[in-house]
């Protein structure tokens, strides 16, 4: 019976390295008979998550058919699955479209920070493309904390494959093979990389620029006619200066994953019987961290907003 490893990731947990490490090594991959079922440049299924998120089954179908077209295709023994989007879509519903009549050995695969971790990852990700002004209550107050509720998501991959096995790792590179979550991942497929000769590249590959960055990508998803996300996609993000400090105090984040404790004690005892916790916390128990916030001043912000809102028209006359 062969694998089929179903990776629903979780934001800012290593899942756009391991996808471009699947691209970039995809004659090694299936030498190992492992196939992540590359489609051109994709290593993810992030649009069959954005349509399972947003309901959207016909369009869900389409990626299912071409889905069963490349397994049926596939001589690999290993099959993978990845999207950080499948995180927040009805595993039911993918089931459903993926509609695989051939058995599997399935494992459901999840790296999973902790929630004030989690969370704060969540908040950078939204301010990327301008959804959430800077400031982490701004992103409490739109888009809460059910995000966080990692029992309720991994009881709904329980109910949908009861056959499954459902691995849940704790996402800490510290304590991953050469702290990296590549090495680890492959690890888990059965294949030495470093052995085998083919390493990850030594690279970032997603990194979150500075808050004022992420302040400015505001004032560009208010422009008329700009693409936010396609903005921020084609900025030489890995050479601008990175995000320094973090989104929330100690007291907030213990207050935070108080919220989550119950929920947490019932996956230590499923997965980690023998550890202490679910997610280590000492770190909230020192000095608070510096709370990253944006320098420019509301004159400043003004200024920039007329200066992109003149470029913004020029360039549409010169289009025109």
């Amino acid at each position: 019976m062969r694998k089929l490893w179903i990776h629903i990731g979780t934001p800012k947990t290593g899942s756009t390295a391991i996808q471009r490490y699947a691209r970039s090594r995809q004659p090694y991959l299936a030498s190992k008979s492992v196939d992540f079922l590359i489609r051109g440049r994709r290593g993810s299924y992030n649009d069959l998550g954005v349509h399972l998120r947003g309901g959207k089954r016909a369009e869900a179908a389409k990626v299912g058919d071409s889905i069963r077209r490349q397994i049926a295709d596939s001589p690999a023994e290993t099959l993978v699955l990845t999207s950080e989007m499948f995180t927040g879509s009805d595993p039911a519903l993918l089931r459903d479209v993926l509609a695989l009549d051939e058995p599997f050995e399935t494992r459901i695969l999840g790296y999973f920070r902790r929630q004030d971790r989690y969370l704060e990852s969540a908040y950078k990700q939204k301010m990327k493309t301008g959804k959430v002004k800077p400031g982490f209550q701004n992103y409490l107050d739109k888009f809460g904390t059910k995000g966080g509720e990692y029992r309720r998501i991994i009881a709904g991959w329980d109910d949908a494959w009861p056959e499954a096995e459902f691995i849940f790792r704790r996402f800490d590179p510290a304590a991953f093979p050469k702290g990296d979550v590549v090495h680890e991942f492959m690890s888990l497929l059965g294949l030495d990389i470093d052995a085998d000769g083919k390493p990850p590249a030594e690279e970032v590959a997603n990194p979150t620029p500075s808050i004022d960055l992420l302040d400015l990508m505001q004032l560009v998803a208010d422009m008329p006619g700009l693409d936010a996300r396609k903005v921020f996609r084609s900025m030489p993000v890995g050479s601008l200066p990175r995000f320094e400090g973090r989104a929330m105090d100690n007291a907030t984040a213990l207050a935070l994953l108080q919220q989550f404790e119950a929920d947490n004690e019932a996956l230590r005892q499923r997965f980690f019987p023998d550890d202490p916790a679910l997610f280590p916390m000492d770190d909230l128990k020192g000095p608070d961290p510096a709370i990253a916030a944006p320098g420019f001043s509301d004159d400043q912000r003004v200024m920039i907003r007329a200066l992109l809102q003149a470029v913004t028209e020029q360039t549409a006359r010169s289009r025109a």
